[in-house]
């Protein structure tokens, strides 16, 4: 005999159950008012395979053009005495006018991605045009080659691309992913660390047996690869599902025909009512207002106290639709239907005798609707005045432009945003300055070292730095105190930029460039789950662009306003990685709403 115990709960487990079951959640809804629940892996797992090695290729872009700056300085036979500048290269230009284009495109590039919903359509025009942007580069790999139009075009190319296949690559992994998203985000950012300690040892290696033109073409050709995983990205089934069945419901809603909008109220005796067994019950009401079908039997019915006004009229054998309105304004014989204002004096509004009564609402009634009132009322002496009502286009553009302005006011006022927003100058510009003028200052450090050399010491770094980023993929996907960990990565970056200058030992060198690169991938990694916490109450569009603009006008702003040595760049990193430390620091024992 059964326990009652056991029973009753395998009771409530069972009922525990059906509630799960019947959470919204967790059903493939037909409609997208409801929601439907992405998949949470299976195909999702491919796409997230595609999108890591994209990001294992394309960031890596900054290493190459650092490693074939290099190569140009050495082939040039540069002074060891003499200190490197960053514009002693133009080729410099491309990876900075790629940073600032992607920038300022990103926000852009995802309202494209949401509209058009063609995920591998846009995945692989971006990789075009970032390949387009490389090939245009090797015309300026070599110092006497300082064509300053080629590069901004091949670094606008790079930057749009990136951009596009990025934003589109982020808005594909949200379709596929709900409870698993963090970790697959994750997995995705980490790929340009990888990146960062494959592509030295690739590059160092072509160094030494191609020229610097030869290098950026095969480079190219190894991203033109990705368009065999970037095929992957398709829209998931749940999707298809919805806009089967929208467009399916749009199109019968067309099919249907038109029905009976107006009714008398005073219905009297109804008609003969005819049966098919096919389509039911149909008939027709002679009392009706307003009937009209636009598939068949297509004729006006008509309310009889309308028949009989029209058989009372003076003039019986006039059409009620009538063409000719030449006697419109005529007092015994006018159309009720009419266009032709041939007859009406615009000039001397006093004509409209019918309206005049309307002067002296005012004096009537309080709080007056007249209508017509604009074209009589107050009206300039011989003119008539038409009111210009805003149409609903007019007034849902200016609803929508308030709301941004709210938006933005509110985001500029509160404290997160400016931490978001710092947390990403950070990061941005050491990224910028570890790949692209490490390399190079690397050699100047140890100048009689060669390219390979160099090459390995970076792979080092980078190789170091992904064995503790490892760890970042285990992190909750709820980080308790993100602020204070935050501050953490930044002042190890801040030690890692700073020892860079002061280095020079390759020993040294490599544990400098381990915490340069570990700070900067960890805070890249944190930077999503720090956002969302921190900026959902704003709208998303509206602070990736602000921020994104702040960091691009920052970025072309200081590589324009001065030609600096590669050790100020060091040092204004590390300078901005210990800013933010301590002002991460400082905000975190402030009470978080």
């Amino acid at each position: 005999m059964d326990n009652p115990g056991s029973q009753e709960v395998d009771r409530i487990e069972r009922q525990e159950s059906r509630a799960q079951d019947l959470h919204l959640d967790r059903v493939v809804a037909t409609q997208p008012e409801i929601g439907p629940t992405p998949p949470d892996g299976g195909y999702g797992w491919l796409i997230v395979v595609s999108a890591s090695i994209y990001h294992i290729t394309v960031p890596s872009l900054l290493t190459l053009y650092g490693l074939v700056i290099l190569r140009a300085i050495r082939d040039e036979e540069h002074e060891e005495e003499e200190s490197l500048k960053i514009w002693d290269m133009d080729l410099a230009l491309v990876p900075i006018i790629m940073l600032v284009i992607r920038l300022l495109l990103e926000s852009w590039c995802r309202a494209v991605v949401k509209i058009f919903n063609m995920p591998r359509f846009m995945a692989l025009a971006g990789l075009c045009l970032t390949v387009a942007g490389v090939l245009l580069s090797s015309y300026s790999t070599d110092t006497y080659s300082n064509d300053h139009i080629v590069n901004v075009f091949a670094g606008i190319f790079a930057g749009t691309g990136c951009a596009l296949t990025g934003q589109q690559t982020d808005v594909i992994i949200t379709h596929y992913f709900r409870e698993k998203l963090t970790i697959a985000q994750r997995l995705v950012r980490m790929a340009p660390s990888i990146g960062n300690f494959l592509a030295p040892i690739l590059i160092g290696y072509l160094c030494t047996v191609y020229t610097g033109d030869v290098i950026v073409m095969i480079y190219a050709a190894i991203l033109m690869q990705n368009c065999l995983f970037l095929a992957s990205y398709t829209r998931p089934i749940y999707i298809e599902k919805v806009i089967r069945t929208t467009y399916n419901m749009l199109r019968d809603a067309a099919d249907d025909d038109d029905e009976v909008i107006y009714s008398n109220p005073n219905q009297p005796t109804p008609a003969p009512t005819t049966q098919n067994p096919q389509q039911g019950t149909s008939q027709d009401d002679d009392n009706d207002v307003v009937v009209f079908n636009s598939r068949k039997n297509a004729r006006e019915i008509l309310d009889p106290a309308v028949q009989y006004r029209e058989r009372s009229e003076p003039v019986n054998n006039q059409a009620r639709f009538s063409s000719d309105f030449s006697a419109m304004f005529a007092e015994t014989s006018s159309n009720r239907f009419s266009s032709n204002f041939g007859s009406l004096d615009v000039i001397n509004y006093t004509s409209t005798s019918r309206y005049q009564e309307l002067e002296s609402i005012d004096r009537d009634s309080q709080n007056p609707q007249p209508l017509y009132r604009e074209t009589t009322v107050n009206a300039p002496q011989n003119n008539i005045v038409f009111a210009t009502e805003p149409t609903a286009g007019t007034i849902r553009r200016t609803a929508t432009l308030k709301k941004n302005l709210i938006t933005i006011a509110n985001m500029l006022m509160d404290i997160n945003f400016y931490l978001y927003a710092l947390l990403h100058l950070s990061t941005t510009f050491s990224i910028l300055v570890l790949g692209v003028f490490f390399p190079a200052y690397v050699w100047l450090q140890v100048p009689s070292q060669t390219i390979w050399w160099v090459a390995t010491t970076i792979a080092m770094g980078h190789g170091a730095a992904l064995c503790f980023l490892m760890m970042c993929l285990v992190l909750p996907q709820n980080i308790n105190e993100k602020t204070r960990l935050c501050a953490a990565f930044c002042f190890v970056g801040a030690l890692g930029f700073y020892g860079i200058t002061i280095s020079g030992n390759r020993s040294f060198l490599i544990l400098w460039c381990m915490c340069a690169s570990f700070s900067t991938a960890a805070s890249s990694i944190l930077q999503q789950p720090l956002y969302n916490s921190t900026l959902n109450e704003f709208d998303t569009t509206a602070t990736i662009t602000t921020t994104n603009a702040i960091v691009a006008a920052f970025v072309l702003t200081w590589a324009l306003l001065k030609n600096y040595e590669y050790s100020t760049c060091f040092l204004t990193a590390a300078i901005l990685q210990a800013i933010t430390a301590v002002i991460f620091f400082a905000l975190s024992f402030r009470r978080r709403r």
